[in-house]
Protein backbone atom coordinates (compact mmCIF):
# COMPACT_ATOMS: atom_id res chain seq x y z
CA UNK A 1 0.00 0.00 0.00
CA UNK A 2 2.61 2.23 0.82
CA UNK A 3 4.59 1.90 -2.28
CA UNK A 4 1.58 1.93 -4.23
CA UNK A 5 0.49 5.19 -2.71
CA UNK A 6 4.38 6.79 -3.13
CA UNK A 7 4.07 5.78 -7.11
CA UNK A 8 1.07 7.90 -7.60
CA UNK A 9 2.60 10.80 -6.15
CA UNK A 10 5.51 10.02 -8.23
CA UNK A 11 3.44 9.93 -11.10
CA UNK A 12 1.43 13.33 -10.27
CA UNK A 13 4.70 15.09 -9.82
CA UNK A 14 6.03 14.21 -12.98
CA UNK A 15 3.01 15.29 -14.96
CA UNK A 16 2.72 18.58 -12.26
CA UNK A 17 6.44 19.33 -13.61
CA UNK A 18 5.95 18.78 -17.05
CA UNK A 19 2.61 20.24 -17.41
CA UNK A 20 4.49 23.75 -16.19
CA UNK A 21 7.70 23.13 -18.79
CA UNK A 22 5.34 22.56 -21.48
CA UNK A 23 3.15 25.41 -21.07
CA UNK A 24 5.84 27.85 -20.45
CA UNK A 25 7.78 26.67 -23.69
CA UNK A 26 4.48 27.45 -25.15
CA UNK A 27 4.11 30.91 -23.38
CA UNK A 28 7.57 31.75 -24.78
CA UNK A 29 7.60 30.26 -28.70
CA UNK A 30 11.11 32.27 -29.12
CA UNK A 31 12.73 30.79 -26.15
CA UNK A 32 10.75 27.58 -25.44
CA UNK A 33 13.82 25.42 -23.98
CA UNK A 34 15.50 28.31 -22.00
CA UNK A 35 12.29 30.00 -20.17
CA UNK A 36 11.16 26.23 -19.67
CA UNK A 37 14.62 25.96 -17.61
CA UNK A 38 14.25 29.09 -15.93
CA UNK A 39 10.93 27.80 -14.26
CA UNK A 40 13.80 25.46 -11.78
CA UNK A 41 14.62 28.78 -10.17
CA UNK A 42 10.89 28.34 -8.03
CA UNK A 43 10.79 27.02 -5.02
CA UNK A 44 7.64 25.39 -6.42
CA UNK A 45 9.28 23.17 -9.06
CA UNK A 46 12.10 22.50 -7.21
CA UNK A 47 10.13 21.40 -4.28
CA UNK A 48 7.50 19.06 -6.22
CA UNK A 49 11.08 17.56 -7.82
CA UNK A 50 12.51 17.13 -4.30
CA UNK A 51 9.15 15.24 -3.74
CA UNK A 52 9.14 13.37 -6.87
CA UNK A 53 12.66 11.77 -6.02
CA UNK A 54 12.25 10.75 -2.42
CA UNK A 55 9.13 8.85 -3.38
CA UNK A 56 10.58 7.49 -6.11
CA UNK A 57 13.48 6.47 -4.39
CA UNK A 58 10.91 5.09 -1.68
CA UNK A 59 9.34 3.12 -4.15
CA UNK A 60 12.09 1.79 -6.18
CA UNK A 61 14.90 1.36 -3.95
CA UNK A 62 12.28 0.01 -1.04
CA UNK A 63 13.70 2.24 1.15
CA UNK A 64 10.54 2.65 3.28
CA UNK A 65 12.75 0.85 6.56
CA UNK A 66 15.65 2.76 6.02
CA UNK A 67 15.39 4.73 8.96
CA UNK A 68 18.01 7.48 7.98
CA UNK A 69 15.86 7.41 4.84
CA UNK A 70 12.40 7.94 6.92
CA UNK A 71 13.71 11.36 8.98
CA UNK A 72 14.12 13.09 5.42
CA UNK A 73 9.87 12.69 4.74
CA UNK A 74 9.39 15.84 7.45
CA UNK A 75 11.85 18.15 5.53
CA UNK A 76 9.61 16.68 2.03
CA UNK A 77 6.45 17.42 3.72
CA UNK A 78 7.37 20.82 5.21
CA UNK A 79 8.94 21.96 1.67
CA UNK A 80 5.28 21.23 -0.28
CA UNK A 81 3.06 22.42 1.77
CA UNK A 82 5.13 25.81 2.33
CA UNK A 83 4.40 26.00 -1.75
CA UNK A 84 1.01 24.86 -0.81
CA UNK A 85 0.33 27.57 2.14
CA UNK A 86 2.63 30.51 0.41
CA UNK A 87 0.74 30.12 -2.89
CA UNK A 88 -2.95 29.94 -1.81
CA UNK A 89 -2.10 32.54 0.42
CA UNK A 90 0.09 35.13 -0.76
CA UNK A 91 -0.02 34.33 -5.22
CA UNK A 92 -2.93 32.54 -6.03
CA UNK A 93 -4.61 35.66 -6.87
CA UNK A 94 -1.45 36.74 -9.26
CA UNK A 95 -1.62 33.82 -11.41
CA UNK A 96 -4.11 32.56 -13.55
CA UNK A 97 -2.67 29.92 -15.95
CA UNK A 98 -5.03 28.45 -18.94
CA UNK A 99 -5.06 24.87 -20.53
CA UNK A 100 -1.92 22.73 -19.55
CA UNK A 101 -0.48 25.67 -17.11
CA UNK A 102 -3.72 25.52 -15.27
CA UNK A 103 -3.24 21.38 -14.96
CA UNK A 104 0.41 22.28 -13.62
CA UNK A 105 -0.96 24.08 -11.23
CA UNK A 106 -3.21 22.72 -9.70
CA UNK A 107 -0.54 19.48 -9.45
CA UNK A 108 2.27 21.32 -8.14
CA UNK A 109 0.54 23.67 -5.96
CA UNK A 110 -2.73 21.79 -4.57
CA UNK A 111 -2.82 17.89 -5.01
CA UNK A 112 1.37 16.86 -4.53
CA UNK A 113 1.15 18.84 -1.41
CA UNK A 114 -2.40 17.09 -0.27
CA UNK A 115 -1.01 13.81 -1.63
CA UNK A 116 2.24 14.86 0.31
CA UNK A 117 0.35 15.21 3.55
CA UNK A 118 -1.85 12.45 3.20
CA UNK A 119 1.22 10.20 3.45
CA UNK A 120 2.57 11.11 5.92
CA UNK A 121 -0.84 11.54 7.79
CA UNK A 122 -1.78 7.69 6.95
CA UNK A 123 1.57 6.24 7.58
CA UNK A 124 2.41 8.56 10.62
CA UNK A 125 2.89 5.42 12.98
CA UNK A 126 6.03 4.39 10.33
CA UNK A 127 7.80 7.61 11.47
CA UNK A 128 9.40 9.35 14.04
CA UNK A 129 10.82 12.93 13.74
CA UNK A 130 12.84 14.77 16.51
CA UNK A 131 13.92 18.22 16.81
CA UNK A 132 17.30 17.48 15.54
CA UNK A 133 16.31 16.21 12.60
CA UNK A 134 15.54 20.90 11.86
CA UNK A 135 19.13 20.98 11.15
CA UNK A 136 19.03 19.14 8.20
CA UNK A 137 15.74 20.02 6.95
CA UNK A 138 16.82 23.57 6.87
CA UNK A 139 19.77 22.75 4.66
CA UNK A 140 17.75 23.69 1.84
CA UNK A 141 15.76 26.28 2.08
CA UNK A 142 18.74 27.90 3.41
CA UNK A 143 20.78 27.43 0.47
CA UNK A 144 17.49 28.35 -1.53
CA UNK A 145 17.47 31.78 -0.03
CA UNK A 146 20.84 32.21 -0.72
CA UNK A 147 20.05 31.63 -4.04
CA UNK A 148 17.26 33.82 -4.38
CA UNK A 149 19.18 36.60 -2.95
CA UNK A 150 22.19 36.52 -4.84
CA UNK A 151 20.31 36.07 -8.34
CA UNK A 152 18.32 38.85 -7.19
CA UNK A 153 21.31 41.07 -6.63
CA UNK A 154 22.81 39.82 -9.91
CA UNK A 155 19.25 40.28 -12.07
CA UNK A 156 17.51 42.52 -10.52
CA UNK A 157 14.67 39.80 -10.37
CA UNK A 158 13.86 38.40 -7.02
CA UNK A 159 11.13 35.65 -8.42
CA UNK A 160 8.46 36.10 -6.28
CA UNK A 161 6.44 39.51 -5.89
CA UNK A 162 7.21 39.71 -2.42
CA UNK A 163 10.55 39.58 -2.03
CA UNK A 164 10.83 42.24 -5.18
CA UNK A 165 13.21 44.99 -2.91
CA UNK A 166 12.78 47.92 -5.26
CA UNK A 167 9.45 47.79 -4.97
CA UNK A 168 8.45 46.07 -1.39
CA UNK A 169 11.37 47.84 0.12
CA UNK A 170 14.15 46.37 2.22
CA UNK A 171 12.34 46.01 5.59
CA UNK A 172 9.38 44.13 4.07
CA UNK A 173 11.63 41.44 2.42
CA UNK A 174 13.47 40.99 5.13
CA UNK A 175 9.89 40.64 7.16
CA UNK A 176 9.11 38.23 4.13
CA UNK A 177 12.27 35.77 4.74
CA UNK A 178 11.76 35.86 8.68
CA UNK A 179 8.17 34.91 7.64
CA UNK A 180 8.90 31.98 5.64
CA UNK A 181 11.80 30.88 7.76
CA UNK A 182 8.77 31.38 11.11
CA UNK A 183 6.36 28.90 8.74
CA UNK A 184 9.10 26.75 8.16
CA UNK A 185 10.03 26.15 12.05
CA UNK A 186 6.11 26.00 12.65
CA UNK A 187 5.55 23.46 10.13
CA UNK A 188 8.88 21.27 11.20
CA UNK A 189 7.44 21.20 15.35
CA UNK A 190 3.94 20.00 13.46
CA UNK A 191 5.66 17.44 12.18
CA UNK A 192 7.65 16.57 14.54
CA UNK A 193 4.86 16.75 17.30
CA UNK A 194 2.24 14.54 15.41
CA UNK A 195 4.77 11.22 14.49
CA UNK A 196 6.23 11.98 18.31
CA UNK A 197 2.41 11.92 20.18
CA UNK A 198 1.27 9.10 17.77
CA UNK A 199 4.52 6.87 19.25
CA UNK A 200 3.99 7.70 22.50
CA UNK A 201 0.40 6.82 22.52
CA UNK A 202 1.72 3.56 20.25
Amino acid sequence: MKRKFALTIVVLSIFGVLSTFISTAIDNPDTPLISSLLTLRYFTIQSNLIVLTYFWMLFYLKLDKNVKFNKFLGGVTVYITITFLVFAIALQKTWHPEGIGLVGNILNHYVVPIGTLAFLGWFKKDYLFTFSDIKTWLIYPIVYLVFLVIQGLISGDYIYPFFQIDEVGVLPFIYGILGVILLFLGLSAASIFITSKNKIID
